[in-house]
C-alpha cells in the first residue's frame, strides 16, 4: 500500500517560521525554481502589494480576514484600542508600543517582587499573541527586545523575565512560544496593557 506524503513549504527567518503552506501547485513551482538554480519566475500571481512611502503593510489574512481584528476580538477590545496601544503590523519590529500604556502599567503594578512584570514579559506576551494571530510563527527574544526598543527600553535579563512568566515558554534559538495551558493569562495581560487597567490582571510569579 502506497502512502501519499504531505508536501509543505516553510519560509523561515533564522529559526523563526514566517509562513507555511501545503499548496501543491506552489510547491511544484518552488521545486522547479530550485532545480533551475533559482532562475524560475515565482512572481507570477504572487506579486507583492506596493505601499506608499512610510505606509505599514496591512495584516490581511487569506479569505479576507484581518489579523488585527482577530487579535482584538481575542482580547475583547475594539481594534482602535489595540492599534493605539501596540500598533501590530506585518513589518519589523512588528509592534510599536504606546508609552502611555507602558506608564499606566508601571504606575499600577509593583516595581519589584513576585507581582512585578519584567519589560521582556510584556513585549514577548504581546508579540507572541500577535505572531499567532498573524500566522508569523513564533517570535524570538531579540524580536521582543526590538519591540521594547520602540519605547527606548531594553531588558537586561530577558531569559529570567520569560522564565518567570508561566504563560510563556522558551525554545532553542531564543524562540518564545505561548504555553497553551496558560493562554488565558497571556490574553488578560495583553488586554490590561491595551486598556491601561491592571486591577484584575493575574500576576507573574
Amino acid at each position: 500500500m502506497s502512502v501519499k506524503a504531505k508536501l509543505t513549504i516553510i519560509l523561515q527567518a533564522d529559526d523563526t517560521v514566517v509562513a507555511e503552506t501545503e499548496d501543491a501547485a506552489l510547491w511544484q513551482r518552488v521545486l522547479q525554481a530550485i532545480n533551475q538554480g533559482g532562475k524560475h519566475n515565482l512572481t507570477e500571481n504572487l506579486v507583492a502589494p506596493e505601499f506608499e512611502s512610510g505606509e505599514t503593510p496591512k495584516a490581511d489574512l487569506p479569505g479576507g480576514g484581518n489579523a488585527v481584528d482577530n487579535l482584538a476580538n481575542e482580547l475583547g477590545i475594539v481594534r482602535e484600542v489595540l492599534e493605539g496601544a501596540a500598533a501590530p503590523n506585518m513589518a519589523e519590529p512588528y509592534m510599536h508600543l504606546d508609552m502611555h500604556c507602558w506608564e499606566a502599567m508601571k504606575n499600577q503594578t509593583p516595581a519589584r517582587g513576585p507581582s512585578a512584570y519584567s519589560p521582556i514579559a510584556i513585549a514577548a506576551t504581546l508579540l507572541t499573541l500577535w505572531f499567532r494571530s498573524a500566522g508569523l510563527g513564533n517570535p524570538t527574544q531579540a524580536q521582543a527586545q526590538a519591540v521594547l526598543g520602540t519605547i527606548n527600553l531594553q531588558d537586561r535579563n530577558p531569559g529570567r523575565g520569560i522564565q518567570r512568566s508561566e504563560w510563556l515558554q522558551t525554545r532553542p534559538g531564543g524562540m518564545i512560544v505561548l504555553n497553551p495551558a496558560q493562554a488565558s493569562k497571556a490574553l488578560a495581560l495583553a488586554k490590561s496593557f491595551c486598556t491601561k487597567s491592571w486591577k484584575t490582571e493575574p500576576k507573574a510569579r
